[in-house]
């Protein structure tokens, strides 16, 4: 008895859907976006008796040229970092940065009035905060590491009321992009606590 033509065509088919064959159909990996979040709205301010309304300035801010690309960056070594093939940032992380610190100093200090640099205009702030972030890495399963240079600029924007240099360091606890990116928003967040109890004692 002959074979039927269609019996191969048919096995191959049924072989290619599987994956058992042409690693051509195999479908590539899905490229992952992720953010920094700003503290949730159940964290309570700290003492702001006398810092609502307060008008505050966010910038310059400053992040080290490789947390430029949209590819995640982490470390894999003292000398060598590594950028993740498949798990980007949903926009440039200086801009997700920078939002993320104004939206945690705007609930940590109960003022809605906050500006991003540069502005237009000149603004009648009561505080200028200057940040270069001189390091801004994680590993995961490891730990993200946050170094900031920061100040307190006063009301004719050229006295430096206060300056500092903050390290913060964040567990991760999983492999996932996700934990590293919550560590750096938590990171974000302890800079931001730092920043608005150093406002709330110039009060």
């Amino acid at each position: 008895m002959m074979p039927r033509r269609g019996v191969p065509a048919l096995l191959l088919c049924l072989l290619a859907t599987t994956g058992l064959v042409y690693s051509g159909c195999a479908t590539e990996p899905v490229t992952r976006l992720y953010v920094l979040t700003p503290l949730t709205q159940q964290e309570s301010p700290l003492n702001t008796a006398n810092t609502e309304g307060l008008a505050i300035g966010i910038g310059p801010v400053q992040l080290p040229q490789y947390t430029s690309r949209p590819a995640i960056v982490t470390e894999d070594s003292s000398y060598e970092l590594y950028s993740a093939a498949w798990a980007h940032w949903a926009e440039p992380l200086q801009d997700n940065f920078v939002r993320v610190l104004a939206e945690n100093l705007s609930q940590l200090l109960a003022t809605d009035r906050v500006a991003l640099f540069p502005w237009n205009n000149p603004l009648p702030l009561d505080y200028q905060i200057i940040v270069e972030v001189t390091h801004f890495l994680g590993k995961t399963g490891g730990d993200v590491s946050l170094v900031a240079l920061w100040s307190v600029i006063g009301k004719d924007g050229k006295a430096v009321l206060v300056s500092k240099k903050a390290r913060f360091r964040e567990p991760t606890a999983s492999q996932e992009y996700a934990a590293l990116a919550a560590a750096m928003s938590r990171a974000v967040a302890a800079l931001s606590r730092d920043i608005a109890g150093t406002i709330i004692t110039l009060q």
